[in-house]
């Protein structure tokens, strides 16, 4: 006799139930299926079959195993539609059909497929803007993605980028990189003097060095600015070891 300790497992071993049933007395579509996971339950909709078939499917396999959900505590699940676009009507529909059994709710809707509007935001965020110019004081450019900069960045002037910034020139006055929050957001320069320099909110400061008067870079070759992960703050490093840093993070 089996123990069932929690709604997820009634509910899995029911579903399973519910498919051997059908292949005694049919063939089965298999065009619904329902898997239990670490994270709880995922209903698996086949992306190859007509919407018509698939909400078909769907309508019975909510009537047939309604008995399995009982009336037990609420169940969320994932719905993952694999390679299906669906507009927000059908997403709606199949969301009414699941919660017909009362405990389950949708947690959310798992696709492959992204909307234009959703690859153009994407490809602005991933994209790279090129400038040729010197940033003078009081000027002020932001950029979706990154931003490569031909020039100098002049005290008072500011440059800001939702990814990474390389300033092929002097950067003495503002560089804001992954102003959305991209933690892995670089600064480079070939001459790095910066006024005030940030990366997803974490500052570093150089005003006491324009104050005496320093003159001079901070270093002596080409540097990048990232978030150090020990330390959380802003660290510098050669350039020439920025690509070796980038695959140790893909690897990660």
């Amino acid at each position: 006799m089996w123990k069932v300790s929690t709604t997820v497992e009634k509910v899995m071993i029911m579903a399973q139930l519910a498919e051997v049933k059908a292949m005694n007395t049919g063939p089965a579509k298999n065009l619904v299926t329902i898997k239990g996971t670490k994270e709880g339950l995922t209903v698996f909709l086949n992306d190859q079959c007509s919407y018509d078939a698939l909400t078909e499917e769907l309508k019975e396999k909510v009537a047939r195993d309604h008995q399995a959900f009982g009336n037990g505590p609420e169940v969320e699940v994932k719905v993952d539609v694999g390679y299906r676009f669906l507009t927000k009507e059908q997403e709606h529909q199949i969301i009414s059909l699941l919660e017909e059994a009362d405990p389950i709710k949708v947690k959310e809707i798992q696709t492959e497929v992204i909307s234009r509007e959703e690859a153009r935001k994407e490809r602005e965020e991933t994209g790279i803007t090129s400038y040729s110019q010197i940033i003078r004081s009081g000027q002020d450019i932001r950029v979706k993605g990154d931003l490569y900069l031909l020039g100098d960045v002049n005290p008072g002037g500011t440059i800001q980028a939702t990814g990474s910034i390389f300033v092929l020139g002097t950067l003495k006055g503002t560089a804001r990189a992954g102003i959305d929050g991209d933690l892995r957001a670089v600064v480079g320069a070939s001459v790095m003097d910066p006024h005030q320099l940030s990366i997803a909110g974490t500052y570093f400061h150089a005003p006491e060095r324009h104050e005496k008067k320093e003159k001079g870079p901070l270093y002596k070759e080409p540097v990048f600015a990232y978030i150090s992960e020990r330390e959380k703050e802003i660290a510098f490093e050669k350039t020439r070891l920025l690509y070796q840093m980038k695959r140790d993070i893909e690897k990660d």
